[in-house]
């Protein structure tokens, strides 16, 4: 018995191993997935068009428009107006995502936060309103400082979790290759949306008992600098008021959550069959 033990515990070994790759990779498959989702999801403006329809989006914005301290008459803008300034939101917030040089010199034009803060303070609405001689049109600048301050702050959160996403890949890839090279079949079906669903499940009941919007806010405490504001009363923010948040975000999140889902799914279904084909050929060194 007492010789069996080193193969035992070789073996016991083996196995963890094993496992613990298995769940490593599913994983962060599932991760790549969710980047892949932003990304896609980013070309199309997060399907804002169907949110302000659908979503309370306009109503919001006749609402409390009129109640913004800083910014006036913007209820009078037309509906494609305002999806084009939320286009162009997504876009100036992307351009952190683009990698520029001298990034590390924040009064280099090209630094990446610069591109945003300038594309921001450029966005305008315009109105035209009545007057007793002929009617007044008005260039209104869309944000004012203290949003730029967070759409900067965004752009650079993004162009961080780029980083991170290309060593999450990384990763990926030495554990697809360890895992081809042992030669060792796909996990099942089962096993793969047993742990994507326990671990969405634990995530979500953790939301649940915390509450959405406690935990939407403890983010934004975490990774956004403390003397940055990033709360906005909709009458102080038409920022605030054109993506109703954070409802938006939660049609968003759940956007993004079905489409990783998919993205996952077929993700899986290539590298069953890629496990499958290189079963029988024989280890290499």
């Amino acid at each position: 018995m007492l010789k069996r033990l080193p193969v035992l515990a070789r073996s016991w070994l083996n196995v963890s191993w094993l496992n613990l790759s298995w769940f490593s990779f599913i994983w962060l498959s599932f991760i790549l997935a969710i980047y892949l989702s932003w990304f896609a999801l980013a070309q199309v403006n997060f399907l804002y068009p169907i949110w302000y329809e659908y979503a309370g989006i306009k109503q919001n914005i006749e609402q409390f428009a009129p109640q913004n301290q800083y910014r006036k008459h913007f209820e009078h803008t037309d509906d494609a107006t305002r999806k084009t300034l939320f286009a162009c939101i997504v876009q100036a917030i992307r351009q952190g995502d683009h990698e520029g040089q001298g990034q590390d010199n924040p009064s280099n034009p090209s630094n990446p936060s610069n591109q945003t803060d300038q594309s921001l303070r450029q966005l305008h609405y315009q109105v035209t309103l009545p007057s007793v001689f002929a009617p007044v049109t008005l260039h209104v600048p869309l944000l004012h400082n203290a949003e730029i301050t967070h759409l900067t702050d965004v752009a650079n959160l993004i162009s961080r979790l780029k980083t991170v996403g290309l060593a999450l890949l990384m990763a990926w890839s030495a554990l697809l290759l360890g895992l081809l090279w042992r030669n060792t079949p796909f996990v099942s079906q089962r096993t793969v949306w047993l742990n994507v669903a326990l671990g969405l499940g634990a995530i979500g009941l953790l939301v649940s008992a915390l509450g959405a919007k406690t935990v939407f806010y403890q983010l934004h405490v975490w990774v956004f600098p403390p003397q940055h504001p990033w709360f906005f009363y909709y009458q102080d923010s038409l920022m605030s008021t054109l993506m109703k948040a954070p409802d938006l975000f939660a049609y968003i999140g759940a956007t993004l959550l079905m489409v990783a889902l998919l993205l996952f799914s077929a993700l899986t279904f290539v590298l069953r069959a890629l496990f499958k084909r290189l079963k029988t050929r024989p280890k290499t060194l």
